[in-house]
């Protein structure tokens, strides 16, 4: 049954008026992905190189296996974030009569062969032919073998499982991220010893090979994980249905004052709360947020500001970039009737510009505590939360009317060049740099200080002159309309 349902996904593949016209696309994906294998087996077969010039006080295998505990916990945050899982793909025969458990065994056993897998292999097996083989005997290095392909499959059922779980549980899953990104911070301050144990045990299977049956039965017990959520939620009133709730139709009371365009923020809102692409590209954006930590020996060290500057700015702009540049192209299935309607194009882009603000008001909420660790950060947030409303957010909003590709937004977004054209690349430039290279000059010109200060009253101008900025912006709208109408006709 199984053997039939690959077969029968791989034809659908083939079929599909989509693929010849994104053949082009999927050999260079293709390529890619084997170029990446290639360097990977270029890095696994001199790791013991690598690791013995840096950590030469440790054994290769020994440096290698206490790594694993941080590639375990990185590489399941990378499988949530980016890794998707075709659950979409069974719908069809649910209606038939196919044993549904056979199904579920199907989505997982599917979702085994993906390339993700394959990295952790081929950059295990030339280091363990090298040095495993020659030291602990073909016996070891299989069990070793073993064991690493069980800690990635077990990140990719544990993560096909918190996939599931987030549309459910979205705050408490975070918050079980947060908890271990804070166990594995806690493990580099010692405070715990979790990276020793787990090197621990690695050495142990090298020495007794029967050991590596543990992370064998840890597959078998995360497998099981989303075997049972799959079947638990096998219907839609399941998961409804025990919910018990209410909705409301009303909306949120704050959006509501703002008129139609609070309406157009509401519409934007559930838009990213229902569709996965922005829901994970926002998702990856936090992580962004922590791009100030690593700066602040910068200011430690009383030097480079700028770049201090520009870690803060990314950090700030990046959850409005990262859906700004797909802006009106989110909306592609249905522009055209949005502008069939009586809808203000000011009210339209007015919502776009509110939305904008409560990306930047939360950023700059979180990028604050960095003031905590060093009070000089506290201007430097706030001249880029003013830059970002003054500045960027402009900028955004007038090349987003250059994007006439359509996307689909319930796909997922690892791997997904749809939509994606010259505009993104030339829209990371002004909104990223711009401010930065300005600073520069006023920095070179006036000072490390007063060059912030004159930046962050530009952005205070920028805000002052909204109206005037918004009227070309949706001028600029207005011209291209016409054109984004007729280039999203082609069916996504």
């Amino acid at each position: 049954m199984i053997r039939s349902l690959l077969l029968q996904s791989w034809q659908a593949q083939v079929r599909s008026p989509f693929w010849e016209r994104g053949l082009v696309v999927n050999i260079l994906l293709g390529l890619l992905a084997l170029y990446l294998l290639a360097n990977f087996l270029f890095a696994g077969y001199f790791l013991d190189v690598i690791l013995q010039n840096s950590v030469p006080d440790e054994h290769p295998i020994a440096a290698l296996s206490g790594i694993f505990f941080f590639t375990w916990i990185a590489g399941l945050l990378f499988r949530f974030l980016m890794q998707s899982f075709p659950v979409i793909d069974i719908q069809p025969y649910l209606l038939l009569p196919v044993r549904r458990s056979k199904l579920f065994h199907y989505l997982l056993f599917r979702s085994v062969f993906n390339v993700i897998n394959l990295f952790p292999l081929v950059f295990i097996l030339p280091f363990t032919f090298k040095v495993v083989s020659t030291e602990y005997g073909a016996v070891a290095q299989l069990a070793w073998i073993v064991s690493v392909m069980c800690l990635a499959l077990f990140n990719n059922f544990v993560g096909f499982y918190l996939k599931r779980q987030f549309n459910m549980s979205p705050f408490a899953i975070l918050g079980a991220f947060l908890v271990l990104c804070g166990i594995a911070y806690a493990d580099t301050q010692e405070w715990l010893t979790l990276s020793d144990a787990f090197a621990n045990t690695f050495m142990a299977i090298l020495t007794n090979p029967v050991l590596s049956l543990i992370p064998v039965a840890l597959v078998v017990l995360a497998y099981q994980l989303p075997f049972r959520t799959l079947r638990s939620n096998a219907y839609l009133d399941t998961v409804e249905g025990r919910k018990g709730r209410v909705e409301s139709t009303q909306g949120i009371a704050a959006l509501r004052r703002l008129g139609m365009a609070g309406q157009f923020v509401q519409m934007e809102l559930l838009q990213i709360a229902r569709n996965k692409r922005p829901k994970t590209m926002l998702l990856m954006a936090v992580l962004i947020l922590f791009y100030p930590f690593f700066s602040l020996e910068y200011l430690e060290n009383g030097e480079s500001f700028s770049m201090v500057f520009l870690f803060t700015l990314m950090a700030t702009t990046f959850p409005m970039a990262t859906y700004g540049q797909f802006l009106i192209a989110w909306e592609s299935s249905f522009f055209n009737m949005l502008m069939a309607r009586r809808v203000p194009l000011m009210e339209y882009m007015k919502g776009k510009y509110y939305l904008f603000t409560l990306f930047n008001v939360a950023a700059f909420c979180v990028c604050l505590l960095y003031g905590l660790a060093d009070i000089r950060m506290i201007p430097i947030v706030v001249v880029s939360f003013l830059v970002n409303m003054g500045i960027t957010a402009y900028i955004i909003l007038f090349l987003s009317t250059y994007n006439s590709r359509p996307v689909n937004p319930e796909k997922s977004a690892f791997m997904n060049w749809e939509g994606v054209g010259a505009s993104q690349f030339l829209l990371v430039l002004p909104a990223f740099f711009l401010p930065v290279v300005i600073h520069l000059l006023l920095q070179w010109i006036l000072g490390w200080q007063w060059g912030l200060a004159v930046l962050g009253m530009i952005g205070i101008v920028g805000i002052l002159l909204h109206r005037p900025i918004m009227q070309a912006v949706v001028r600029q709208l207005s011209r291209r309309k016409y054109d984004l109408i007729d280039a999203y006709k082609q069916e996504v």
